[in-house]
């Protein structure tokens, strides 16, 4: 009789290319946590602990759920003063709703130019970015006491309601801090046109304003995991380093090679030359850049890096990567909306297949679970990885 791996253990094998009893299985679930264990998305930001319970209830109806739980840290996020990413409540104007559509929606924001000049901004700091004219005026009716609270007690809270859950639910977090890949960063800060303009008028400059923004970004995230537990809490140690539109279509290969790959890397180093692991998180379909992505575990220790891809095509990825890299991905959003429990069992199965051998993959989504998944597609899927990925 084999002895019993853990889930920790399990992901732990996949990351370091070994095959141990099973391809590991980790769904990115976010709203679909809140959504299927009933409470609110206002909820879901403000009461850890009904987030937890949420996600608990959640992982019951899709079949005991995966080997790793996303802590959804955006929650952490949305909430603060300073903002810990691009996906802040401060700069973006994020609006948390009470419920999910059509009642409600989830949390959305409108864009507006933070960064109007990139010299003045890197001279004067980083508080140009969070106090600026161009912010969302709803932050600052805020009191000072929600502002403390928020910034410095509440990811306490917050860490204390998942480090119950990993000890209850014997289940590692995916991640223990999230930083964004400064590309998307100046993206956000700057607005999409201001940007593409700007790629091809000043990429120089560009460039600048990315090196600027990843020392801290990197930072932040480290003192997130270190409050949820890194080094104490199953997959705390892990940084989640991600970015939606820093590849291909919405960048061409040019500019990621120019533009996103310098930082992408160099923030990829700092977080493994500090004793954390990188989990690249990458949407859109980077089949292109892929022999630029193969030099990301460069120079660095084995089993430190993970990439999770959207709409790539995998088998390509564990041909130019697979020896280098954990490949992290991607049942696709749509299927586990509209398909059928067999058309996702057929998919996870090719998936299985074609990036399975050798260890170094763990099935999951593209991107996160919509939150109007069909819950017997969910339990399908990790189904699949019992069925088709035995080692």
């Amino acid at each position: 009789m084999k002895d019993r791996v853990s889930r920790y253990e399990r992901i732990h094998a996949a990351w370091n290319h070994e095959e141990r009893d099973r391809v590991p299985v980790a769904p990115l679930n976010c709203y679909i946590s809140a959504y299927l264990g009933g409470i609110s998305i206002r909820e879901m930001f403000l009461e850890p602990e009904k987030l937890t319970a949420a996600t608990a209830k959640t992982r019951e109806i899709i079949g005991g759920g995966g080997d790793q739980e996303d802590p959804n840290i955006t929650t952490l996020d949305h909430l603060s003063l300073l903002g810990k990413s691009g996906w802040d409540q401060v700069t973006l104007n994020w609006r948390i709703w009470d419920e999910f559509p059509p009642e409600g929606n989830i949390p959305s924001f409108f864009e507006k130019a933070i960064i109007e000049d990139y010299d003045d901004v890197m001279e004067r700091g980083a508080s140009t970015l969070f106090f600026n004219k161009n912010a969302s005026p709803d932050v600052f009716k805020r009191s000072l006491d929600d502002f403390l609270y928020y910034e410095f007690e509440y990811p306490k809270v917050y860490a204390a309601a998942w480090r119950k859950f990993v000890e209850e639910q014997e289940t590692p977090v995916m991640m223990g801090g999230r930083a964004t890949i400064p590309f998307e960063l100046v993206l956000y800060y700057r607005g999409f046109p201001q940007l593409v303009r700007d790629v091809m008028t000043q990429p120089d400059k560009v460039k600048e304003m990315c090196e600027w923004l990843l020392e801290r970004e990197i930072v932040n995230a480290f003192k997130q995991a270190m409050i949820i537990g890194a080094g104490e809490v199953p997959g705390a140690e892990v940084i989640f380093f991600q970015a939606g539109v820093v590849g291909p279509p919405y960048v061409s290969p040019q500019v990621f090679e120019e533009l996103v790959w310098p930082t992408l890397k160099k923030g990829v180093d700092m977080i493994v030359g500090r004793g954390f692991k990188a989990h690249v998180h990458m949407d859109g379909d980077l089949t292109s850049v892929l022999h630029i992505l193969q030099d990301l575990a460069r120079g660095l220790p084995p089993g430190k890096v993970l990439l999770d891809l959207e709409k790539t095509n995998m088998k390509k990825a564990k041909q130019v990567l697979g020896d280098k890299i954990c490949l992290h991905g991607n049942v696709p959003a749509a299927l586990l909306c509209m398909g059928t429990p067999e058309e996702t069992d057929a998919y996870c199965k090719q998936l299985i297949e074609d990036c399975a051998s050798g260890g170094g993959f763990i099935l999951a989504t593209e991107c996160e679970t919509p939150w109007n998944a069909k819950p017997d597609n969910l339990k399908a899927m990790i189904n699949s990885a019992s069925k088709y990925g035995q080692y």
